[in-house]
């Protein structure tokens, strides 16, 4: 018997009238200036911020997009381009880490985005990961700070933290420990991922090797040595071998020596990249998604968006329990014993228990770029009138 998903779905009747209020806000208060400062602007545009800024520009908001600052000119690849997208970074000057430069730094980097805020009548100010303390202590205003992978970038009672209108947090873990400074302006919203099938693809073919288990587990996608269990991955292989393991996507050093060990066992495999449109037939091979995170505190903020590329392909998942998994605690099974793990495992993969529709329903709507837009502006809106009120 397949068990119902926890989540209540939203009723999104009148999303299209609230999506057209939330742009005639963004509109008031153009441009938008997305400041990102520990992550890049990617060449793909399906994941996090960049599909919030690809929204926007669709919908006549120009937009303002400004890296953190690098030693290094930043040139993004574009898969897309508008004349309401402009891309910059924060100004670095060599030497950076002799004390005077950096001071330097700091100014130049101040002084820009104060020039940037003086663009329309009122910009709105979404710092996506963090900023300067000290460049925040001089900002007439923050509209939205949201937190991303590493929750400890900043203090809570850091000047961006008091500064900003909105706190958005991507998972409860992180959304509990801005709550207990900022009850009234901390909300958490799962990460905007854009669905399209730019983003996912159901095409391609893969061929797995001859006489591999028919019924196999995996995880694809980056696992790094820090953030991915590959020792309770091993001993996944070992206690398992009538079951097929695979792991796909970039890893780093400590995880390629790891993989070169494992060669050993015939029922693993590696694959290190294959096309996008290849990813739909690995995954449809798959069963259960392996999601056995480490906890590492750079991804205590994080949420694990591989879940919704796995209920996309209707496949269930399974996770370690850390904080980056805190917001799927009774919804799917988040365990921390290694037998525990691998036996609820096994049960899943031989009789499905898990509604994945009902659940890729609710988490497709929750991390839809058009509801987080949303739900950004009705709060924001809503800390203004309760500043009013009080």
């Amino acid at each position: 018997m397949i068990a119902s998903s926890p989540f209540k779905i939203e009723n999104f009747s009148n999303t299209k009238e609230r999506f057209k209020l939330a742009i005639d806000f963004f509109k008031k208060r153009s441009p938008v200036i997305f400041v990102s400062q520990h992550y890049r602007y990617w060449d793909l545009h399906g994941f996090v911020q960049q599909s919030l800024a690809k929204v926007l520009v669709e919908s006549g908001v120009p937009v303002y997009w400004l890296d953190g600052a690098h030693w290094k000119k930043n040139r993004p690849i574009q898969t897309w381009n508008s004349p309401l997208l402009k891309i910059s970074q924060l100004p670095c000057l060599p030497l950076r880490r002799i004390p005077f430069i950096e001071s330097l730094n700091t100014s130049l980097q101040t002084w820009q985005l104060k020039t940037k805020l003086k663009m329309g009548k009122n910009p709105f100010l979404w710092i996506h990961s963090g900023l300067d303390e000290r460049i925040a202590s001089e900002l007439s205003y923050v509209d939205v700070f949201s937190v991303f992978d590493d929750p400890y970038l900043h203090s809570p009672q850091g000047a961006l933290s008091k500064k900003a209108n909105l706190i958005v947090a991507q998972n409860e873990f992180t959304g509990n420990i801005y709550k207990e400074y900022f009850a009234d302006k901390t909300t958490v919203l799962f990460p905007p991922v854009d669905m399209n099938p730019a983003t996912f693809s159901d095409g391609g073919d893969f061929s797995f090797p001859e006489n591999f288990p028919i019924n196999i587990m995996g995880y694809i996608g980056s696992f790094f040595s820090d953030g991915f269990d590959l020792v309770l991955f091993e001993d996944f292989i070992r206690s398992f071998p009538d079951w097929g393991f695979v792991l796909g996507g970039r890893t780093d050093s400590s995880g390629m020596k790891k993989i070169e060990t494992w060669k050993k066992y015939p029922n693993f495999i590696y694959v290190p990249w294959v096309p996008r449109k290849q990813i739909g037939a690995l995954w449809k091979r798959i069963k259960v998604n392996l999601m056995l995170y480490r906890p590492t505190p750079a991804s205590h903020g994080a949420f694990p968006v591989k879940l919704l590329e796995a209920l996309y392909y209707q496949i269930p998942s399974i996770t370690t329990q850390v904080p980056k998994t805190s917001s799927l605690e009774g919804v799917i099974p988040r365990l921390t014993f290694p037998q525990q793990i691998k036996l609820a495992a096994i049960k899943l993969g031989l009789h499905q228990t898990q509604d994945v529709a009902s659940l890729y329903k609710y988490f497709s709507n929750e991390m839809d770029p058009k509801i987080h837009l949303i739900r950004v502006a009705e709060n924001h809106q809503a800390q203004a009138i309760s500043r009013l009120m009080k």
